[in-house]
Order: structure tokens, then C-alpha cells, then sequence
């Protein structure tokens, strides 16, 4: 990481027993700076087989598009991935993705 680039705190919310760093790069931020941004990505965590909007909306109590819009933030960061069957679209956890291979952020 350059010298520019700009760590922000760990959030309260994440317990610092689970996540080693105390400091997040912008992207693992962008993922866990909003609570029910970091609820989802909990939530895609425990649904291995993947989701459907209208169920995580279900689950977290979310309206639609405050869900859609989390899932959009996400998938710019390479933190879901979508796939299309038939006419739903299914939401997994990209467990590969940088904010948890490298930054460890806990889901």
C-alpha cells in the first residue's frame, strides 16, 4: 500500500477479536463502513448457495432498494458475485475477494 493511500478505523461494530486489523484499506472499508452493509455481507456468509434480493430483504429487514444499492457497492468492489437463473438473480459471497483473503474482514 502506497503512502497516500488512506487507512480508515475499524468499525465498532466489527469486534476486534475477530479481525485482526485495526485499519482497513478504502475498498475493505467501502464493504464494512455501514452496519447493514456488513450485516449482508454476514448474511451472503452464512448462504452458501447464494440469495435472492427479496430474500435478504426478508432476512435483514431492508427495504428493497437499500439492499440493491449495498449489492452494487459490493459487486464494485468484487465482493459478491451474481449469477442470472432464469429470471432471478442469485448474490454469493466472493470468499476470495480481497477484503477477505487479505484484509480478513470476518463474515
Amino acid at each position: 500500500m502506497s503512502n497516500k493511500t488512506k487507512l480508515h478505523k475499524r468499525p465498532a461494530w466489527i469486534e476486534a477479536g475477530v479481525m485482526d486489523e485495526e485499519e482497513l484499506c478504502p475498498e475493505c472499508f467501502k464493504a464494512v463502513g455501514v452496519r447493514s452493509r456488513y450485516k449482508l455481507i454476514c448474511a451472503l456468509g452464512k448462504l452458501k448457495n447464494g440469495v435472492t434480493v427479496s430474500k435478504l430483504t426478508e432476512l435483514l429487514g431492508l427495504k428493497q432498494p437499500t439492499v440493491t444499492h449495498h449489492l452494487n457497492i459490493l459487486k464494485s468492489i468484487n465482493a459478491v458475485e451474481v449469477e442470472d437463473r432464469g429470471r432471478e438473480r442469485i448474490y454469493t459471497l466472493n470468499r476470495k475477494a480481497h477484503c477477505f483473503e487479505e484484509c480478513k474482514i470476518p463474515y
